[in-house]
This record gives structure tokens, C-alpha cells and sequence, in this order.
């Protein structure tokens, strides 16, 4: 049988967390990595839970190493899994082998203006958030064209529930983002990041169809677009703004 852990990013201003560790709770190991000043609202005591601080975000991958499990899933604290995805995962840590299957697409959808959208401030749905042992899931800059996609179920967002919470969370992830930008040799550069973020936005109108959604569809999109452009250009800023006072 394969083991099963859950990273799981939570921010002080999160109102959901419980019950995204609620949702994962019957993992093998769930490993809360914390970016706020006070303490994660954790609610009730769960066995498999591993909590710990992230001073930066470039510490993910040092935490994620203590992970020891076959599969990782990476998750907000705004995020929980529905009962149908709950069941695809089980049957997937009863599979006999891992096989050739490195990575796994999952359905998204967001809670935003009063209904449902397809995608997240991540980007389109559905989208890498499964992967083989520590490999951390890809994002913009990256492909990953032979993830499989798990048919049933939905990752489900309430982040984008109150607009205001959702530019904050857009702040952090694209902070997430600058920091693994920042470890690459060759990060993408101004064009690349402007296309990818048009890219988008094209894929959540059109190919998630939340054009169709109205305004709820065309904020999301809006949101996960700019969430692309501001990760590439906080690490630009950081290769290349001096701060004031630095030496030249």
C-alpha cells in the first residue's frame, strides 16, 4: 500500500483551516507549514498533524524533505478536499505500485462572488497538486505533460470567498512563487512571465469556460493572472532593485 502526506501553507488570516485538516485528516502524515505571527487556528488535535513555522518561503522544500511518504499533496488552508476526491485518493494509496505516473492533474474550483468557478488563484483548473515522493507541484513556468489527471472530485477554495482575503492570498502565493523563481538557474524573464500570465488568463475565461460564470468567472481569472505576473516581477525586483541605502 502506498503512504499518502499533505502539505498544507496557512496564513494567520486563514478562516478554513480547520476544516481543510478536517478533510485530510485520514492521511498518513499532514505536515502544516505556518507563515503568520500567531497561531494557526488548528481547532481540534489530529494524530498525524506536524506543525511548523516558515520563517521564509524558500524553507518549503528544506520542511517537505521530512515528509516520508510515497505521494505528497499540496494544499492552502482555505482549501479542503470534497468527499469524491477523498474516495480517488484512498483508492489510489491502495494501488500496489506507484508505476510510471509521477505527478497528478486535480480538479479546482473557488468559492467566489456567491458561486462556484472553475480554477483557483493558482491558475486553471485542473492543475498539478499531487506528486511523487518531494517533487514540489509545478507552476507556471513549468509543464508537466504526462501528469494523469484524477477523474472525480474537486480540491474546493473559499480563499476567494471575500474579495479582500483574495488579494491577500494572491500577495502570499505569488510571494511562494518569487521564492521558487529565485532557486532556478535560469528564472523566466520579463516576456515569458507576461505571456504566461496572459496565458492564464485565456485558459480560466475560455478553456474552464468561466467567461460564461460572469463576473465571478472574470474576477477568478482576473485574480489568477495577476497572481502570474506579480510572483515574475517580485523576482525580477529582487535580482535586480537595489534598496535604498544598499551599496552600489
Amino acid at each position: 500500500m502506498a503512504t499518502l502526506g499533505v502539505v498544507v501553507f496557512s496564513l494567520d488570516k486563514m478562516k478554513h483551516l480547520a476544516q481543510c485538516l478536517e478533510s485530510v485528516a485520514w492521511a498518513d502524515h499532514v505536515m502544516l507549514l505556518h507563515a503568520g505571527c500567531s497561531d494557526p487556528a488548528i481547532g481540534q488535535e489530529f494524530p498525524a498533524l506536524t506543525v511548523r513555522r516558515l520563517s521564509s518561503w524558500r524553507g518549503v522544500e528544506k520542511h517537505s524533505r521530512d515528509l516520508d511518504t510515497d505521494w505528497v499533496l499540496w494544499l492552502w488552508g482555505d482549501e479542503r478536499l470534497d468527499s469524491t476526491l477523498t474516495g480517488e485518493l484512498r483508492a489510489l494509496k491502495i494501488q500496489p505500485h506507484i508505476g510510471s505516473t509521477r505527478a497528478y492533474k486535480i480538479s479546482v474550483r473557488s468559492y467566489i462572488l456567491n458561486r462556484w468557478v472553475e480554477g483557483s488563484v493558482w491558475g486553471p483548473s485542473p492543475a498539478v497538486r499531487l506528486s511523487c515522493a518531494k517533487d514540489i507541484p509545478c507552476a507556471w513556468w513549468e509543464k508537466k505533460s504526462d501528469a494523469e489527471k484524477i477523474s472525480r472530485g474537486y480540491i474546493e477554495d473559499r480563499g476567494a470567498a471575500e474579495l479582500s482575503a483574495a488579494v491577500e492570498y494572491v500577495q502570499a502565493l505569488s510571494d511562494f512563487w518569487a521564492a521558487q523563481l529565485m532557486q532556478l538557474a535560469q528564472p523566466p524573464g520579463a516576456l515569458k512571465t507576461i505571456l504566461a500570465s496572459a496565458g492564464v488568463k485565456i485558459k480560466m475565461l475560455f478553456h474552464n469556460r468561466n467567461f460564461g460564470r460572469g463576473l465571478s468567472g472574470i474576477a477568478l481569472s482576473a485574480l489568477a493572472s495577476y497572481c502570474v505576473l506579480l510572483s515574475g516581477a517580485k523576482m525580477w525586483e529582487a535580482r535586480h532593485v537595489k534598496t535604498p541605502g544598499a551599496p552600489e
